[in-house]
C-alpha cells in the first residue's frame, strides 16, 4: 500500500504519462546539508522541466526526530498563463499535514474556462469527506489571496494516506489535461502576464514559508537564490 512518503514517485509516474520530463541541473545540486543547521537537516529531491512545464519540483527535507517534508510544485512556462499546482506534506511520526492546491501566479480575471476547471477540482475535493472532516484553518495574511477554492488543508494520520494520494492523483490528472490542451500566448497579452507574475513573485519571496525556510538555512542571498533557481528557473 502506498503512503504519502511515496508522493514524489507517484507524481513523476503520473506526469510521464502526459509529458516528457528532463532533469534540471541546479546551481546548487541536491543533496545539501546547510552549514547553518550543523548538517542535521538534509535537502534532497528531483527537479524536471518539459516542453510546457518550466518546473516540476519534488523536494524532500529531512529533519531530526522523524520529521520529514515533501514539497511538490509544478509550474507551466509563463507563456501558457496557467496556474501552479502545489502540495505540501509534513510527516511527524504517524501524523501528517497535507496541503493541496492549484492557484494562479498573479491577479487575473477569471475566464469561463478557469471557472470550469476550478469547479471540477472543487467537485473532486467534495468526494473526500473523510479528509475534509480534518480540515484546518487556511493561511491568513498576504498569501491568503493566492489560494483557490480547491485548496485542501488537513491534519490526518497515516491511515488516510491512501485517500490523500487519491485526491492528489485526481488533481494532478485534471491539471495535466489542462496544461496539455493550452496554447501559448504572444504579444501584448504575454507582456501583461509577465507583469502579473512579477507582482506574484514579490509576494512569494517576502511571505512564502518555503522561501523563508531557505533564508534560514542559507542566509538571505543564498536562500532566495536557491528558491528562485529550484522553483522558477531564475
Amino acid at each position: 500500500m502506498k503512503t504519502l512518503l511515496d508522493i514524489h514517485e507517484l507524481a513523476a509516474a503520473e506526469l510521464t504519462n502526459h509529458f516528457s520530463l528532463s532533469p534540471v541541473a541546479l546551481k546548487h545540486p541536491f543533496p545539501e546539508r546547510p552549514v547553518r543547521t550543523l548538517g542535521l537537516i538534509k535537502m534532497d529531491g528531483e527537479v524536471y522541466t518539459s516542453e510546457k512545464l518550466l518546473r516540476v519540483v519534488c523536494l524532500r527535507i529531512t529533519l531530526p526526530v522523524f520529521f520529514k517534508v515533501f514539497s511538490t510544485f509544478i509550474r507551466p512556462k509563463l507563456e501558457y498563463d496557467l496556474p501552479v499546482l502545489s502540495c505540501e506534506v509534513v510527516c511527524m511520526g504517524g501524523k501528517r499535514m497535507f496541503i493541496l492546491d492549484v492557484h494562479y501566479a498573479g491577479s487575473r480575471d477569471a475566464s469561463q474556462q478557469d471557472e470550469l476547471f476550478f469547479d471540477n477540482l472543487y467537485a473532486i475535493k467534495q468526494t473526500f469527506p473523510d479528509l475534509l472532516e480534518h480540515q484546518t484553518k487556511k493561511m491568513t495574511g498576504n498569501l491568503q489571496g493566492v489560494f483557490s477554492k480547491a485548496m485542501c488543508q488537513v491534519n490526518i494520520t497515516r491511515d488516510l494516506d491512501e485517500r490523500a494520494l487519491q485526491m492528489f492523483r485526481q488533481y494532478l490528472d485534471a491539471y495535466a489535461q489542462l496544461v496539455g490542451a493550452t496554447e501559448p500566448l504572444t504579444g501584448d497579452t504575454l507582456d501583461g502576464v509577465r507583469k502579473q507574475f512579477e507582482a506574484y513573485l514579490e509576494t512569494i519571496i517576502e511571505h512564502d514559508p518555503g522561501v523563508k525556510g531557505n533564508k534560514i538555512f542559507f542566509g538571505e542571498k543564498g536562500g532566495v537564490e536557491r528558491a528562485l533557481d529550484i522553483f522558477y528557473g531564475m
